[in-house]
């Protein structure tokens, strides 16, 4: 029987924090060079308060605030 190697899971959650401060889940994804990637492409696209959560170590490890006003007009 041949054994197959494990994939790695994804164990990024990426959220956004709504008006209330609540977190409101966006994405999974697998590292966090990709992970940095996709809150520069949120925070683009939607200003507000962004963060990575590590469930591995249930630690956030990554955040990114972009205001309304930073937008490029």
């Amino acid at each position: 029987m041949e054994e197959v190697a494990a994939m790695p899971t994804p164990s990024l959650d990426i959220f956004r924090k709504d008006i209330r401060g609540n977190p409101v889940w966006i994405d999974l994804v697998g590292d966090l060079e990709t992970a940095r990637r996709r809150l520069s492409q949120l925070a683009s696209a939607l200003p507000g308060d962004y963060f990575v959560f590590d469930q591995r170590t249930n630690r956030i490890v990554a955040s990114m605030i972009r205001l309304a006003s930073d937008a490029v007009n």
